[in-house]
C-alpha cells in the first residue's frame, strides 16, 4: 500500500503525524510526507522518504500585521467573538497555503499514485487530492483538546468555507468536506465536551519533537525541583518578540522559588535572546532539546497552552501552567485545569506574584501531581499508532474491490 502524508510548512502540524508514518513502514507500507520547501529539512530529519510540492505563502505578511492576535471582544459582542476573528485569518491563510500547495501535490499524486492520503486537519490541499485522485482521505488530528474545523464556516457547524470550496472547483471535482476517517491523539479525559461526534480512530499521543542528544548534565537529577519554561515558535511568530520579553520575565519569577529554571532557547533567533534580559544564576539556557527528554526530570513546566508542548508534558505525567491568550492555548489549558493536571493564567494577567503563586502550587499541592499522573495512564491506555494501520490498510482495500 502506498500512503501520502501531507501537511502544510509547520513543524507543529507535522510532528504529530510522524509515529503514524513510522508505524506503517514498519508494517511494510510505502510512505511519503509531502510539503511546501521550507519544511523540507525537519521533514528529512524525521527519516521518512519525503517530497517537496507547490511553493510556501508569504506567512510572515500575516505575522507582521497581527492578523492572529487576539483582541477582547466589544460591547456588546459575545464572549467568541475575539476568538472567532482570529480564527477567521486562519482560515483565509490556511486556504492561501492549499491554493500554493494544491497543484503540486495533485501532480505528484497522479505520478506516484497513492492509496490514501493522511492529512493535517488544516493541510486543505490534502482532501482536495484524496478527491481529484479518488482515494480515501484521512485527517489526522493533532490533538487539541477543541478541535476549530477552519473549512467550516462557523467553525463548528457543517456549512463549508466558501474559500475551502473554491478550492475543489479549481479542479472542477465536487467538494470532500468531510474525510473518510479522522485519526485523533487527544485522549478521551481532554476532549472538549460537546463536540460533534466524528468517525473517530482513538491513538495513544506518542511525543515525536523532532531530533536531538540527551545533555550530560540532564542524566542526573537536580538538587533541586527542576520546573521547564518554553514559549514556543508558533507562540512568537503569532504575538511578536513581545513574548521573549514576557517570558523572561516569568523566568525571573519562576526563579525566586528553590528551583532549578531550564528555559528553551534551541528554536530561538540568537538576535532575539536578549529580549530575555538578565537571568538569575539558578536559571539554565536549554539548547536544542527534544521536549520529551527533557520534560522527563521536570517538576513543572510552564508554557503557551501549544497542543504539542501540551501533551507531550502530559504523557510524560509534568503538572503545567498554561499561560494562554490565543484559542487553541485557551482551549487545550481549560481542560487541562479541569482535570486538574495544570493551571491556567491569562497572558495579561501573568504578572510576577501570579505566575511564582501558579508554580509554586503546582508542585507543594500534591493533586495535580496526582492528576497529571492520572492523565499519564490515559494516554498510555489508548491504542498505539500501529494499531490504527489496519484501519488504513481497510480504506484502501475497499477502493480496490
Amino acid at each position: 500500500m502506498r500512503i501520502l502524508f501531507t501537511t502544510y510548512a509547520a513543524r507543529p502540524h507535522l510532528y504529530p503525524l510522524v509515529p503514524t508514518a513510522w508505524s506503517a513502514i514498519a508494517a511494510g507500507h510505502e510512505v511519503r510526507v509531502a510539503s511546501t520547501p521550507s519544511l523540507a529539512d525537519a521533514v528529512e530529519r524525521t527519516g521518512i522518504p519525503s517530497v517537496t510540492v507547490g511553493r510556501d505563502i508569504d506567512a510572515d505578511s500575516w505575522y507582521s500585521r497581527n492578523a492572529f492576535v487576539p483582541r477582547r471582544a466589544y460591547d456588546g459582542e459575545p464572549e467568541d467573538a475575539a476568538w472567532v476573528r482570529v480564527t477567521d485569518q486562519l482560515a483565509l491563510k490556511q486556504a492561501a497555503v492549499a491554493e500554493a500547495m494544491a497543484d503540486g501535490l495533485v501532480d505528484y499524486g497522479r505520478s506516484w499514485r497513492p492509496d490514501l492520503v493522511v492529512h493535517d486537519p488544516v493541510t486543505f490541499a490534502g482532501p482536495v487530492a484524496a478527491q481529484v485522485l479518488g482515494v480515501p482521505s484521512v485527517c489526522h488530528l493533532y490533538g487539541m483538546a477543541r478541535h476549530l474545523r477552519l473549512e467550516i464556516a462557523d467553525r463548528t457547524g457543517t456549512e463549508p468555507n466558501p474559500a475551502f470550496l473554491s478550492l475543489f472547483d479549481r479542479f472542477g471535482v465536487a467538494p470532500r468536506v468531510d474525510p473518510t476517517l479522522w485519526i485523533d491523539p487527544c485522549p478521551p479525559s481532554l476532549r472538549w465536551p460537546g463536540q460533534r461526534e466524528i468517525s473517530r480512530r482513538q491513538i495513544r499521543y506518542v511525543p515525536y519533537n523532532g531530533p536531538g542528544a540527551e545533555p550530560e548534565w540532564l542524566r542526573t537529577p537536580g538538587r533541586r525541583p527542576r520546573v521547564c519554561v518554553t514559549w514556543g515558535t508558533s507562540q512568537q511568530k503569532k504575538m511578536g518578540v513581545g513574548v521573549i520579553e514576557l517570558f523572561g520575565r516569568i523566568v525571573r519569577a519562576v526563579a525566586e522559588l528553590d528551583v532549578e529554571v531550564l528555559v528553551t532557547v534551541g528554536a530561538t533567533e540568537r538576535e532575539h535572546l536578549r529580549h530575555l534580559g538578565d537571568l538569575p544564576d539558578n536559571v539554565r539556557p536549554v539548547g536544542w532539546v527534544p521536549l520529551s527528554v527533557l520534560a522527563d526530570g521536570c517538576a513543572a513546566i510552564v508554557h503557551t497552552g501549544g497542543t504539542g508542548v501540551m501533551l507531550t508534558a502530559a504523557a510524560r505525567g509534568v503538572p503545567q501552567l498554561g499561560i494562554t491568550k490565543i484559542p487553541e492555548g485557551r482551549f487545550n489549558v481549560e481542560r487541562l485545569a479541569a482535570v486538574g493536571a495544570g493551571l491556567q493564567v491569562d497572558q495579561d494577567r501573568a504578572d510576577a506574584a501570579t505566575v511564582k503563586d501558579a508554580v509554586a502550587r503546582l508542585l507543594d499541592d500534591p493533586r495535580h501531581a496526582a492528576a497529571a499522573a492520572e492523565l499519564r495512564a490515559d494516554i498510555e491506555a489508548q491504542p498505539l499508532p500501529a494499531d490504527a494501520v489496519p484501519a488504513l490498510e481497510e480504506l484502501a482495500a475497499a477502493v480496490a474491490r
